[in-house]
């Protein structure tokens, strides 16, 4: 499939001015410099144990935590942090170390069977996987300067290796147990009941806790009380050099698809995402008056893999197969084309904590048909860039994909200013804060160290 087309220079992440840096592994001190400008690297260790950085977007379990620790990874590294991303070997048939970008690694690690496990078996192996960490760094002769880890499994393996080599832990939540088991019914497995132990654990150890939105810092306040000053909002980011805005005529020829009117999918195919759901809406959309003799729109849905055979059934059995086309995963350097072909992209979820999805979308000038679900509300601009519906309202979703076909002045409308309001969300933006994060952490620990010597 060709690609979007040769990526702008990027403009927006220019090296940043920093008055003064401090961190631990030794005493440096930078004073109004720049990162660039300096040979000695703070090195993180990124923990991500069931999600690599460099997994194909959309089957399984790889999804919107994947694309963030790679694109956190590198702008990291551009600003000459090194950083190492530890994840689980699994099927990975590629080297051990990989090279990600500029100052970041991947490090896939022996953990458990080489094969794909679901999260919730994977209890068993976090010993072995803080081992191999263990002995990684050893054969390297390295040290790190603190932790960075990702999900409540990340975050007990680096509580483990907070511990052993006395750096700091940030971690982040991404999803969490109580909530998801709020919202899970049907198909859905629950979330294995050691989850929100291991929860626990990880929100007291940890020396900041970041969360993607308010709705989810509430949330982690409500279920496991952290202390107040250790939690920050930090949204997620966006690349807005490769989402950006392309002619919608020139994509779809791209794709191959003919269609007059197409809205788009982006994601995992799970009932937690709300397919059956927007399948649904799909139909009622289809089957309304208001569209009259016009060529009926497309769904597209980008993502999964042996997953979609329900969901083509589903799509059967509703009478829509002829009009829903099943993509699957698709490269992160192919999504521009297919925003860039739609007119509408619909995230009927019934639990996010945030949404990439979202970001991409709006960064692309394309209107967001969205429930109004945990952090959601934080990502989108309701009335501006998107139309919020309740959660699991067929009837409100299929409303709001017949306002956005149907009225060119509105889908233009929330085009413009969602790809406006997405400029706020670039990573170069979203990584300068983790950045400070970091640097604060670290200045606390060497004055601890000075207060001990």
């Amino acid at each position: 499939m060709p690609s979007p087309g040769a990526r702008p220079a990027s403009t927006s992440c220019e090296a940043r001015r920093i008055t003064s840096i401090v961190w631990a592994g030794g005493t440096f001190r930078f004073t109004a410099s720049s990162w660039r400008e300096h040979k000695v690297r703070m090195r993180v260790a990124m923990i991500s144990f069931h999600a690599s950085p460099l997994a194909d977007l959309g089957p399984a379990k790889a999804g919107g935590m994947n694309a963030y620790i790679l694109a956190l990874g590198r702008e990291l590294g551009r600003r000459k942090i090194q950083v190492d991303c530890f994840t689980r070997r699994g099927t990975n048939p590629g080297p051990i170390v990989q090279q990600a970008g500029p100052g970041f690694r991947v490090v896939s690690l022996p953990a458990g069977p080489p094969c794909l496990l679901p999260p919730s078996s994977l209890l068993p192996f976090l010993g072995e996987f803080g081992e191999a960490i263990e002995a990684f760094r050893h054969e390297e002769d390295g040290r790190y300067d603190l932790l960075h880890a990702h999900y409540y499994l990340s975050g007990a393996v680096a509580s483990t290796l907070k511990q052993r080599w006395q750096v700091p832990l940030v971690f982040m939540y991404h999803t969490l147990g109580p909530l998801k088991d709020g919202v899970i019914e049907g198909g859905d497995p629950k979330e294995p009941p050691w989850r929100r132990s291991l929860e626990q654990r990880v929100a007291q150890e940890a020396d900041l806790i970041v969360a993607a939105s308010p709705h989810e810092k509430d949330s982690i306040q409500r279920f496991y009380s952290p202390p107040a000053d250790r939690l920050r909002v930090i949204p997620c980011g966006v690349d807005v050099d490769l989402f950006r805005p392309l002619d919608r005529q020139d994509c779809r020829h791209r794709l191959g698809i003919a269609a007059d009117k197409i809205l788009l999918f982006v994601g995992r195919l799970e009932r937690i995402k709300g397919i059956d759901l927007l399948l649904q809406a799909f139909r009622r959309l289809l089957f309304a008056t208001e569209l009259g003799a016009e060529p009926l729109p497309q769904l597209l849905l980008v993502g999964g893999n042996g997953e979609t055979d329900g969901w083509r059934r589903q799509a059967r059995e509703l009478g829509v197969s002829q009009q829903v086309r099943f993509c699957g995963p698709q490269p992160a350097s192919q999504l521009p084309l297919f925003y860039g072909a739609c007119d509408a992209v619909i995230i009927p979820s019934r639990y996010e904590s945030f949404s990439l999805v979202a970001l991409e979308a709006a960064s692309c000038a394309r209107p967001l048909i969205a429930t109004s679900v945990g952090g959601l509300a934080s990502a989108v601009q309701p009335g501006q860039n998107a139309l919020l519906v309740p959660p699991q309202d067929v009837d409100g979703l299929a409303a709001a994909m017949r306002r956005v076909l149907t009225d060119e002045q509105l889908s233009a409308s929330l085009g413009k200013r969602g790809r406006e309001w997405a400029q706020g969300f670039s990573w170069c933006v979203i990584a300068d804060r983790i950045l400070q994060l970091y640097q604060s952490l670290l200045a606390v620990e060497v004055r601890r160290q000075e207060d001990e010597a």
